[in-house]
């Protein structure tokens, strides 16, 4: 028994023994893993990684191109272009710095290795993400003073570059508050601040956080660019002395030798204004071409040779050096850009708009995306664009005028030269790049006796014109075959318009051929021989003419040219449909600098037409066209509206419908404030909510003929479909494919594959064709012979499709509310046959909405008679920017401008318009 119990005894010293050893071990185990963690994690990892990602930001600095014309940035920062060589190896940065999050839990560098995502990030142009992993260093390591300090300024790096200037500000708050003035990046934090100002345009405020910056950077820490940025600012604020002092150190610095180019350029510039002089000023910047290390700045010294003669308002002076200066700009395509936009605003002074918006474009393909101000030079251009286009439009109207006005042997003759000239100019392009002085040429009728600048295919500009709209959208192309597929990517594709297999129509004019041989068919079919090609050629004049006047009185408040505009208007066209508004507009301009005139203006209104409108608005200030005000304001809140539908914020819907119904009850577009009302109900509340919605637009609107339709067919399909919609948390949800499609949104786009010669008819599109009325189903075909008409470019041939069209001729309007409206006639009449409908911009002058495809002139011909009674329903634009026709796929292929629309309208109207076959 008591050698059993020493048994038992020495078994259980044994165990405890036992364990106590392992315990012993465990801890001795952990000690080494975490030491052997910590070695592998700093040597391995940490390391390797970080001197990737030193080289990556090398890189990047290294590509950086500055704009010295401008003021430089505190940082030479990443972008998106100049990352994306880098990717691969900053992916591998966050791959390595991973392992040590994940697999070195228990080393003590994971807060360098999440630091290390967070730059990365970064330097990839990803500042979302970047932003998110320095916050998360910020607030997860207190113990960590300067990486903590660290993470506040990229983080708000990151915000400045991601255009979130409002978190940038409270991230630097954040950061002065816990500032260490004994940490290494505390010039970084002044530094970022200064950027951040300099953004908000507070040059002074930015000068005072640079110096603050200098006096904290360490050694070689950005110091000589700030130094730099600091005399720029500076230099802004009028403090040349220390302007002057900074850039002296600049040029006694191992600066980059472009910076203490630039440095040598401010210094001459500031000098020579403190000593008055202004001619020497330019003679002393060019003379600095006589040192050789300088040429390939040649076109920078140009080009601020160039500012010193627009100061002075030289202007001859200015342009011929600007001009040099492109010529010069071989490599630097910014400073090319530059020397561009200087010009344009120049012309744009002078109030040569055409010439100034070609510079503009010039401009924009040139200058690079980050320049400060691009997006209101971008704006400023496509301002112009009407403008532009309107004298381009007068311009060849005259002169397509002044030959039919020539004996036909002298016309043939002229239009010989003209072929010729297009010739030359396609062989020698060179010839337009530097465009004659402005005169403004345009806005006067060319003579039939001369050929001059003013004659439209002797005007550098109209036929510069497209050589820029062509780099605009294709950019800077080599010769070369497929050039239209050799470097465009699917985006191109699709910001360009219209899918280009959508309905075999060219998405650029460059597609329809122009060649001289070509001219030489096509023009004498657009000359206005007969008293009705007159009239509408004189329409078009007129009508362009008013564009212009009103672009100049409503966008540029250019009274005088307004002026100027619509007094040429009356004088050429003296009994025009529009006199009476030319009378109004001219009694209102005139109030102010000529009073008398305008006092004839008024009583020409109210002698002459005592019971229009406008004498109305004389007589009565107050009645002002209270009805159109209201239709536009209706017009202007639905397009709001529609767009929050279409951002899917509902809840800003149902807000806005509500005081669409306060403020006007009985508008023509109730039916569908209420329609969209009825939708964002259903994609918040359920079932019930949307169906009692649903038929209360049918009990209010009975007589509506675009939306009840469309809301009975909903409301039958919620009857088939009304448990699994039931069942929903909201009646509406994002396409599910196990469930019945409620259509709300537009169809998906479909490619047309028809050819233009044959068609296979399925039993299915059998189905799908529209009852016609009776006797249009078998017309006769007619040859191609038979059906060209007079000398139009455009025939009565029978095709195998048609398309319904709405010609927008403002390029600028928004069409998407509009699109959802035919959407909607389309699911409400036609439900199930197959009609898409797409957009197509034309040359930057019109839109045009293509519906179809139909298989007859008669099928096109009824829809055309279906949804014209609703089009003044449909359409959110006002009634005077549209109008509508349908057309064949050849005739469609041919309208590549403005001139070719209204050429076909005129051939529509008289030979296709109110007929179904």
């Amino acid at each position: 028994m008591r050698s059993a119990k020493n048994l038992l005894f020495y078994l259980a010293c044994y165990i405890l023994l036992i364990s106590q050893i392992s315990a012993c071990s465990s801890q001795k185990e952990t000690a080494t893993s975490r030491g052997m963690q910590n070695l592998t994690a700093r040597y391995n990892i940490l390391y390797n990684a970080r001197e990737i990602l030193n080289e990556s930001e090398f890189n990047i600095k290294a590509a950086y191109q500055d704009d010295f014309d401008v003021l430089i940035s505190a940082y030479q920062e990443p972008s998106e272009l100049l990352s994306q060589p880098e990717l691969k190896k900053l992916d591998g940065v966050i791959l390595k710095a991973n392992a040590i999050v994940n697999d070195k839990s228990q080393s003590k560098y994971v807060d360098d290795a999440y630091f290390l995502i967070a730059k990365a990030n970064f330097l990839k142009s990803n500042f979302y993400n970047a932003v998110e992993f320095f916050d998360y260093v910020f607030k997860s390591y207190p113990k960590q003073p300067e990486l903590r300090q660290a993470a506040l300024y990229y983080k708000a790096r990151s915000l400045i570059n991601a255009e979130r200037f409002t978190e940038a500000e409270a991230t630097l708050d954040s950061a002065f508050k816990y500032i260490d003035t004994e940490k290494k990046s505390v010039a970084d934090i002044y530094a970022t601040a200064a950027q951040l100002a300099i953004y908000g345009r507070q040059d002074a405020q930015a000068a005072d956080l640079l110096g603050k910056a200098l006096q904290h950077a360490k050694k070689d820490q950005n110091q000589i660019r700030w130094t730099y940025l600091l005399a720029q600012l500076q230099q802004i604020t009028g403090k040349t002395e220390a302007a002057l002092s900074n850039y002296t150190r600049i040029i006694k610095s191992n600066a980059p030798f472009e910076m203490a180019f630039n440095a040598t350029l401010n210094r001459l510039s500031i000098r020579d204004e403190q000593s008055g002089r202004t001619v020497d000023r330019a003679e002393q910047i060019r003379s600095l071409l006589d040192d050789e290390n300088n040429l390939d700045f040649t076109d920078q010294v140009y080009y601020k040779i160039a500012k010193i003669y627009a100061e002075n308002e030289d202007w001859n002076q200015a342009i011929a050096n600007y001009n040099t200066s492109i010529s010069k700009s071989t490599r630097n395509e910014n400073q090319k850009g530059l020397s561009y936009l200087a010009l344009a605003d120049i012309y744009f002074k002078q109030a040569d708009y055409a010439k100034s918006k070609l510079y503009y474009d010039s401009t924009l393909i040139s200058l690079s995306t980050q320049y400060r101000d691009y997006e209101l030079i971008r704006k400023k251009a496509n301002s112009l664009e009407i403008l532009a286009n309107r004298l381009s439009l007068i311009a060849r109207e005259d002169t397509l005028q002044m030959l039919a006005a020539l004996p036909e042997a002298d016309r043939e003759q002229r239009i010989g030269i003209l072929v010729r000239k297009q010739a030359q100019q396609a062989i020698n392009p060179a010839g337009t790049q530097n465009l004659p002085a402005a005169n403004n040429s345009a806005l006067q009728p060319a003579s039939n006796n001369s050929v001059s600048a003013d004659f439209y295919f002797n005007n550098p500009i109209a036929l510069s014109q497209g050589l820029t709209d062509f780099k605009r959208v294709w950019g800077n192309r080599k010769l070369e075959d497929n050039w239209r597929r050799s470097q465009r990517s699917a985006a191109d594709l699709a910001n360009a318009g219209a899918d280009p297999d959508e309905f075999g129509i060219p998405d650029n004019p460059d597609e329809v051929a122009s060649s001289p041989i070509d001219q030489a068919a096509v023009l004498p079919n657009l000359i206005p021989v007969t008293p009705e090609m007159l009239a509408a050629s004189n329409e078009r004049i007129l009508n362009a003419y008013y564009d212009i006047g009103n672009f100049y009185r409503e966008v540029l408040n250019d009274e005088a040219e307004a002026i100027k505009t619509y007094e040429l208007m009356l004088s050429r066209f003296p009994d025009s449909d529009l006199k009476l508004p030319l009378y109004y507009n001219l009694y209102r301009l005139y109030e102010k600098s000529d009073p008398q005139r305008s006092l004839n203006f008024k009583n020409i209104i109210l002698n002459q037409f005592p019971e229009s409108a406008f004498a109305k608005v004389i007589v009565k200030p107050g009645y002002n066209l209270q009805n159109n005000e209201q239709e536009t304001e209706v017009l202007n809140l639905y397009n709001k509206i529609y767009d929050q539908f279409s951002e899917n914020n509902h809840t800003a819907v149902l807000d806005m419908t509500e005081q669409a119904r306060h403020l006007y009850p009985d508008n023509k577009l109730a039916p569908q404030i209420s329609y969209l009302n009825a939708l964002a109900l259903g994609y918040t509340q359920k079932l019930p909510v949307l169906d009692s919605a649903f038929r209360q637009i049918i009990n209010s609107f009975p007589d509506d003929q675009l939306i009840v339709p469309l809301v009975r067919s909903h409301l039958q399909f919620i009857d088939s479909n009304r448990v699994s919609m039931g069942n929903r948390s909201f009646a509406l949800m994002e396409q599910n494919p196990n469930e019945p499609r409620f259509v709300i949104e537009e169809p998906v786009k479909r490619q047309v594959k028809a050819s233009t010669s044959t068609m296979t008819v399925t039993p299915q599109t059998v189905k799908n064709i529209p009852v016609l009325p009776a006797g249009t189903e078998n017309a006769p075909p007619q040859t191609a012979e038979a059906a060209t008409v007079g000398n139009s470019l455009f025939t009565l041939t029978d095709s195998a499709e048609y398309y319904f069209v709405v010609n927008v001729t403002d390029p600028a309007l928004n069409l998407s509310s509009s699109r959802f409206g035919i959407g909607q006639f389309n699911r409400a009449n036609f439900a199930g046959e197959g009609i898409r409908h797409q957009l197509k911009q034309v040359n930057n002058q019109n839109q045009l909405i293509f519906t179809g495809a139909f298989l007859s002139r008669g099928r096109a011909a009824a829809y055309v008679a279906d949804i014209n009674p609703l089009i003044a329903q449909i359409m959110k634009i006002p009634v005077g920017k549209y109008n509508t026709f349908y057309i064949s796929k050849e005739n469609l292929d041919k309208l590549t401008d403005r001139g070719l629309i209204d050429q076909y309208i005129q051939f529509y109207q008289q030979n296709l318009e109110g007929t179904s076959n």
